[in-house]
């Protein structure tokens, strides 16, 4: 890794040089909001994943993965609805994580209206340890999602293991789900596997007034997605 990327890192992570817009995901029977989720933007990567991916080349992905985390929940003000924020399975095995989360706790009156999504693009390396640590989490009165199931690592077996309160489906199945069988198969079968498991399920990629009024009509609890709302600063959301 060349010297200059990883100072570029130190730099972001220490100047706080990125910011949060948030998407709104919406409870489909009563269709309102629900909550937001907050993305990571920064100036000097169009792709915040690419960001990531070079923080974790330089072994700085559990600073700038903290450093996000932190500056969501401060960029979103008073909690109203839900918050999911994006966490990697590596920063929640960290060894600093849980005294990290007992810092955090201090923002907040209920812990409960942050859920913390487990980004699927990272390998599982100690399932154990991840599993402690997100009954920790709970404990705390945290709520836990699985994220983009369908694209990346994570099992179905996995997530049964894992037992998060919500499963947010890739945003593959959500487009032109009005017209492929396929993908309403699959949805239907893990609103089965939700309703076993008192999970819930959140569907992204929502673009089409064909693909929400077919979420509806499968019983999807919840959806997320340009049709429904683009991510934006939280004072252009909350705008009258």
């Amino acid at each position: 890794m060349v010297k200059w990327e990883i100072r570029r890192i130190k730099e972001i992570i220490d100047n706080k040089s990125f910011c949060h817009f948030f998407q709104p995901i919406y409870e489909l029977k009563e269709s309102k909001i629900y909550g937001y989720e907050a993305l990571l933007r920064c100036k000097y990567f169009s792709d915040p994943e690419i960001l990531f991916q070079i923080a974790r080349e330089c072994g700085f992905l559990y600073e700038l993965d903290t450093c996000s985390i932190h500056n969501a929940i401060t960029s979103m003000g008073d909690l109203q609805q839900k918050l999911f924020i994006n966490v990697f399975p590596s920063t929640i095995v960290h060894h600093s994580f849980t005294q990290f989360i007992k810092k955090i706790n201090l923002f907040f009156q209920s812990t409960e209206k942050v859920v913390f999504e487990i980004n699927e693009s990272e390998k599982i390396e100690n399932i154990e340890l991840l599993k402690k640590n997100i009954q920790f989490l709970k404990d705390e009165g945290y709520k836990v999602a699985v994220d983009d199931f369908g694209k990346g690592e994570i099992s179905l077996e996995t997530i049964v293991d894992l037992n998060p309160h919500y499963i947010k489906v890739d945003r593959s199945l959500g487009q032109n789900l009005y017209n492929s069988g396929k993908n309403q198969d699959v949805i239907k079968k893990l609103l089965f596997l939700c309703e076993r498991t008192n999970m819930k399920l959140v569907l992204e990629g929502i673009e089409k007034k064909e693909d929400l009024d077919m979420a509806k009509a499968l019983g999807v609890h919840y959806a997320q997605g340009y049709l429904l709302g683009e991510p934006k600063p939280m004072r252009e959301n909350t705008k009258k």
